[in-house]
């Protein structure tokens, strides 16, 4: 039976460290520190013992202060909806702060992106629509609820299509230089925030964007 529990705790320690979610990686360390506590006392190992408990608690600690923190965060009525449709890879007090960061603007007919540059800003379409216009004369058009801009920002690499608003466009922004040192000071937000990317860009294939507007 100690063996077994023994075991379990190491399954479940492996699969907290290859979840994303903070909370969950506390919670289960906290279980698994646990039963490594229970199995290494009575086995004798005091040492190992005591360790354990001393990471379980700290472990519990931090799993109390996100709660906490995750509570007091109430997301706003008119951004409720955006976020369970676009953002709901962020926990809600990293969202209210990674939106914090952004700025609301209106622009019409105005170039957000230009190919061969690197973007100063990552876009979040809020209304209206904007038209990409790629190398070979490639042209697609993508309405509200879709970022612009990102590819450059996980790649590294300048823009490879021009960017425009097509009329007026509401727009979120973000700089880029604020993401950088986001991405550097708190990487497991930035992991977050690269999820909340890729679902966009599944999106994105899914409804087609990837066809020449007509």
């Amino acid at each position: 039976m100690l063996t077994y529990l023994a075991n379990v705790a190491y399954v479940l320690m492996l699969y907290a460290f290859i979840t994303r979610d903070v909370l969950r990686l506390r919670s289960l360390l906290v279980v698994a520190q646990t039963l490594i506590v229970y199995y290494t006392w009575r086995n004798g190992v005091v040492l190992v013992s005591s360790w354990n408990a001393i990471f379980a608690v700290i472990n519990l600690v931090m799993v109390v202060q996100i709660l906490r923190e995750r509570r007091q965060v109430e997301i706003p009525a008119e951004l409720r909806e955006l976020y369970r449709q676009h953002f709901s890879a962020l926990a809600p007090p990293e969202f209210m702060r990674w939106w914090g960061l952004g700025r609301r603007d209106i622009v019409q007919d105005h170039v957000l992106v230009l190919a061969g540059a690197h973007p100063q800003w990552l876009y979040f379409i809020l209304s209206g629509t904007v038209r990409v216009r790629r190398p070979g004369g490639h042209v697609m058009e993508v309405p509200a609820g879709f970022l612009v801009g990102e590819m450059s920002l996980l790649t590294g690499q300048p823009a490879n299509a021009d960017v425009e608003a097509v009329g007026r466009v509401e727009v979120m922004r973000w700089a880029t230089d604020d993401l950088v040192k986001l991405r550097e000071r708190k990487p497991a937000v930035w992991t977050q925030i690269q999820s909340v990317i890729g679902y966009d860009l599944v999106q994105k294939i899914q409804r087609g964007e990837h066809a020449p507007a007509h």
